[in-house]
């Protein structure tokens, strides 16, 4: 069995488990955390529809939003891209994230999931296409009230679960989180 398919029987598992109503939005969160060369599997199973009718099969919904090309969309749309494009220096804040890129994905985010319910499984896939322009966590952090389902982060990266913390494409220093973690 492919590590792709794998996760998707973890996530079916878990999904098949009753969804408390009671439970924050941090922990409505579920990472799919895989090795990066796992990236085109995953996403073969997502753009065949495999995953949505998989979770459709338990009787819930699927929504999902791609971030793979939100920083260049958002870019096209900025009124002052193209000087931010000479003096790239000026899109970054002090904590490392380029500045206005989080409203944006909050916005985009909170529009995807405007019609979902708490039976909802909301995707947020191509989390990799934030790496070095936005912290992850910051953003599902910002968005885990507004989704009011469950949020499943495909999240190519590791999970060191001694320390319950995930590091983007294994680069960057992990973050303590309270989501449930789905890994091969």
């Amino acid at each position: 069995m492919s590590y792709a398919q794998t996760i998707l029987d973890k996530l079916k598992t878990h999904l098949a488990l009753p969804w408390p109503a009671n439970v924050s939005g941090q922990e409505r969160v579920l990472m799919a955390v895989y090795p990066p060369s796992e990236e085109r599997r995953i996403r073969r199973l997502i753009d065949s529809g495999e995953f949505a009718a998989e979770i459709r099969a338990l009787h819930h919904g699927w929504s999902s939003l791609d971030l793979s090309t939100a920083f260049s969309q958002w870019l096209a749309a900025h009124e002052n891209g193209e000087r931010l494009l000479q003096r790239p220096s000026r899109l970054w804040d002090d904590k490392g994230n380029v500045k206005g890129l989080e409203d944006y994905l909050v916005e985009r985010i909170t529009q995807a999931a405007a019609n979902d319910d708490a039976n909802t499984v909301f995707a947020l896939v191509g989390c990799g296409g934030l790496f070095g322009l936005f912290s992850v966590s910051q953003l599902i952090g910002r968005v885990c009230e507004k989704v009011p389902g469950r949020i499943v982060a495909f999240f190519p990266g590791e999970h060191d679960a001694e320390h319950n913390s995930y590091r983007l494409l294994g680069a960057k220093d992990g973050w303590g989180y309270l989501a449930t973690t789905i890994t091969a």
